[in-house]
């Protein structure tokens, strides 16, 4: 990602869009950082060799592999500029934010660019009688729950189902607000709540996670040898299967194909086998949806990448922090009960049980991109926070590969 140079033109973060089946539907690019002269950007006319060209350019290769659109705001003037020709129409929603001055070139260039295949949502929709014209030209309207909570709007959403319009939820915080949000007739939600809803975990452990959790521990254990890992994984047949699989995908980055454990462990390395073992092993025993398992993928590739990119020593530590620090939603059950039963070195455990030390304080960077804590990474200096959006925002596209190549058929 970072190869196209949108990331030195704009500090970007994705933020997740569900359906009422709380599956995946695209992402909405946000530009968290408030003091970056780019974020102006998309208020001015495109040039041949401007950022916007490169953004859109990164928006096509990552529709090609996610195939979900990417919100992107825009101002009036990026409308009324000529857009790429190459930018394809399904990867991207224009989005336009309340307040906006509602013209007749505004109207007509929507139009234009509707004709060519370009959806456009409303954001902040406040019901101002000032935005109607706009209503039958746009695909989604959000709003946002903070500034209007749902039963303060529910005859007025009455009249929105004359359009054609569909609904987005922003900010939904609970299940007692995403319920009312599809009964009143909204299709789609964004909010921290629809990853990680009410965490009431039971304190028993399965059997077989009992059995991976031993596992677990064998593997992380510094005088475990190359001959004792390769055994332990090879007992375990649908491990190795998937553990090839993962291995063979895109997600890896390999380039040689390995047919084996023992071919794995000499063509990775020790390290980096306990990585993609400890993957394989949690997600093979996961109680918790896809979406829970994106997030956590996201964040443990998020927290090495942010480490490789910061010369931190041991970045698959890191990457093992990211995924442990979530093994409480994976099991269902309570964290404290299960890290008991994992050895860990000191600044893992600290770093997994209470977000403490170097590892947790990336753990810490890397939620605040989750949770859409701005004011928090607002106070990092750029570097850094340039490198956990960046890390972060390739760690959401290393997760799909990943989650790719553990639910495609046979």
């Amino acid at each position: 990602m970072t190869e196209s140079n949108e990331f030195y033109d704009f500090l970007l973060a994705r933020q997740p869009i569900y359906d009422t089946e709380s599956h995946l539907y695209g992402y909405e690019l946000v530009f968290p950082d408030q003091d970056d002269p780019c974020l102006a950007a998309t208020e001015v006319a495109f040039d041949e060799t401007g950022p916007l060209v490169r953004l859109c350019a990164s928006i096509n290769r990552q529709y090609e592999t996610l195939r979900q659109p990417q919100f992107l705001l825009v101002g009036s003037q990026f409308l009324l500029s000529q857009l790429p020709a190459t930018l394809i129409p399904a990867a991207v929603v224009f989005e336009l934010m309340v307040p906006v001055q509602v013209t007749s070139e505004l109207l007509e260039r929507i139009a234009y660019w509707r004709a060519k295949g370009f959806r456009f949502a409303l954001c902040g929709f406040d019901f101002d009688l000032a935005y109607d014209p706009l209503l039958a030209l746009v695909d989604f309207i959000k709003i946002d729950l903070l500034t209007m909570p749902v039963e303060s709007m529910l005859a007025r959403l009455r009249q929105l189902k004359r359009t054609d319009c569909r609904l987005i939820a922003e900010k939904v915080a609970d299940k007692t607000t995403l319920i009312q949000c599809r009964e009143a007739g909204f299709e789609f939600f964004q909010g921290y709540y629809l990853v990680v809803p009410d965490r009431v975990f039971g304190t028993r452990i399965r059997t077989n996670a009992h059995i991976m959790l031993q596992i677990l521990n064998r593997i992380q254990a510094q005088d475990v040898s190359i001959e004792e890992l390769s055994r332990i994984v090879a007992n375990e047949p649908r491990l190795v299967y998937q553990l090839l699989r993962i291995l063979n995908s895109p997600a890896s980055r390999l380039r040689r194909r390995v047919e084996s454990i023992r071919d794995a462990i000499v063509y990775l390395g020790l390290a980096q086998l306990k990585k993609w073992t400890l993957l394989t092993l949690l997600t093979a025993n996961c109680n918790a949806g896809v979406e829970v398992l994106r997030l956590l993928l996201t964040r443990a590739r998020a927290c090495e990448r942010y480490a490789q990119i910061n010369g931190l020593q041991a970045a698959e530590k890191y990457f093992m922090a990211g995924l442990l620090s979530g093994i409480d939603l994976l099991l269902q059950v309570e964290k404290s009960v299960v890290m008991a039963h994992i050895r860990l070195e000191p600044d893992l455990q600290k770093a997994v049980l209470i977000n403490e030390g170097p590892i947790g304080e990336v753990l810490n960077r890397v939620a605040d991109v989750e949770e859409e804590e701005w004011a928090s990474l607002g106070k990092l200096p750029v570097r850094f926070r340039r490198a956990v959006l960046i890390a972060h925002f390739e760690g959401g596209l290393w997760a799909h590969e990943t989650l790719s190549a553990l639910t495609s058929p046979d």
